[in-house]
């Protein structure tokens, strides 16, 4: 972290319940209301200046992560450029005062999933991973298994953005048809088949696209040998050969 001012030893918290309508952590459940028993919770100040990095992808998590002031850059590197890009950074959030950012990789167990940069003078407090995972094992299963859903939910909901924005119109059908056969597919002698009865229209919402479009790729897959089709039913033969049509947006 460059030129960056740790200043440990805070025992104050943010209100958790003036933050935004949309997002008030007090109605979080248990993980948040045992935040809300404590009178006070040890924190570290950081004190960053506009292009300081907090945290970079792939690096051990090592909290939760609040705004005081200033303005927060999530954002993923991508192997490549490619689609409306100039560079493999594609930004996925600006978090600002009275958010909270770095929760994932606390819920999923693992490194960070993204880089945290200040793109302007900002203050942000630090509540440490000792004492978060602490708040976690002590909530109801419940509570785990609905904060384990949501945030899976809204890495998927990431992925589909980056996809929308950056694949062609070919990889984001290629890649629906992975992800369908990957999570309802059912061997057959034939293939993995695709048996949603999903109309075409349906299907294009899906991959973001038009009716033609769909359809204009979805008979050059089965020209290619890549998948069939029986009315609404879609027959996967060759999943690797759809994956590198991908992108390999699914790996």
């Amino acid at each position: 972290m460059n030129e960056t001012l740790l200043l440990s030893g805070g025992f104050n918290r943010p209100n958790l319940s003036t933050g935004p309508a949309y997002s008030n952590p007090s109605s979080s459940g248990d993980f948040m209301q045992s935040f809300e028993k404590q009178s006070e919770i040890p924190y570290e100040i950081i004190h960053v200046k506009e292009g300081d990095v907090i945290f970079r992808e792939g690096e051990p998590t090592r909290g939760l992560f609040y705004v005081q002031s200033g303005c927060i850059k999530m954002y993923v590197n991508r192997s490549q450029a490619r689609g409306r890009t100039t560079t493999p950074e594609y930004v996925t959030k600006l978090v600002g005062p009275g958010e909270y950012f770095g929760y994932k990789p606390l819920v999923k167990g693992g490194p960070t999933l993204a880089t945290a940069k200040a793109i302007k003078t900002s203050t942000v407090w630090l509540y440490s991973k000792d004492m978060v995972l602490s708040a976690l094992q002590d909530s109801s299963p419940l509570f785990k298994v609905l904060l384990n859903q949501a945030v899976f939910d809204l890495e998927a909901y990431e992925m589909t953005s980056q996809l929308h924005y950056l694949a062609s119109v070919q990889e984001r059908i290629a890649y629906q048809l992975v992800l369908l056969s990957d999570k309802f597919g059912v061997q057959t002698p034939n293939g993995v088949s695709i048996n949603l009865k999903l109309t075409r229209n349906e299907f294009a919402q899906l991959a973001s696209t038009i009716n033609e479009s769909l359809s204009r790729h979805l008979t050059e897959f089965k020209t290619e040998g890549l998948i069939d089709l029986n009315g609404k039913e879609i027959i996967i033969k060759d999943r690797e050969g759809l994956m590198a049509k991908s992108g390999n947006y699914t790996k």
